[in-house]
């Protein structure tokens, strides 16, 4: 009797670990949000309407964030029409050390300032620098991304996406 126990305890186990993984793995749609790009533009998530988007979750004293921003400048500059990549700023990054980096490095694609922290609030899986968010054309998030990404990897997928 004891092992019957035992053994429906594992088999439960397993089914709850199986459903959760079901779970986290639903895809989400993209919220409604609002960006403020550097250059005082804004911009609507209905503005990327049938474009693969990409946001990356960054700040000037990641150093893997700054690691990372030569692949995502190759990214966009290879599927800039296809895609709208926004590296978006973490609240906490100063506007100004935010504008100097863009300048500096000659970012190509849209930064946005996140100063008040409202785009990250709408995703509360980003808690650690640089997180990447990728959704397809429809806006359904298809792999969120923690830490360094890999050329490679990223080129692929935004390859089927698109």
């Amino acid at each position: 009797m004891r092992e019957n126990k035992k053994k429906l305890l594992v088999v439960f186990f397993i089914l709850s670990i199986i459903l959760s993984l079901f779970f986290i793995n639903t895809p989400k749609t993209l919220p409604e949000l609002e960006f403020n790009i550097l250059g005082d533009q804004k911009l609507f998530t209905k503005d990327l309407e049938n474009k693969v988007v990409i946001l990356n979750f960054w700040a000037t004293d990641c150093a893997t964030c700054i690691k990372e921003m030569p692949a995502l400048t190759q990214i966009h500059n290879k599927y800039k029409n296809d895609i709208e990549l926004i590296a978006v700023a973490m609240p906490y990054d100063l506007p100004s050390r935010v504008i100097n980096f863009k300048d500096k490095n000659q970012i190509p694609f849209k930064i946005a300032l996140d100063s008040d922290g409202k785009i990250l609030q709408k995703f509360n899986k980003v808690r650690l620098t640089p997180t990447t968010i990728i959704t397809n054309k429809n806006h359904i998030i298809q792999n969120t991304i923690i830490g360094e990404i890999n050329y490679e990897s990223l080129d692929k997928l935004i390859s089927n996406l698109r």
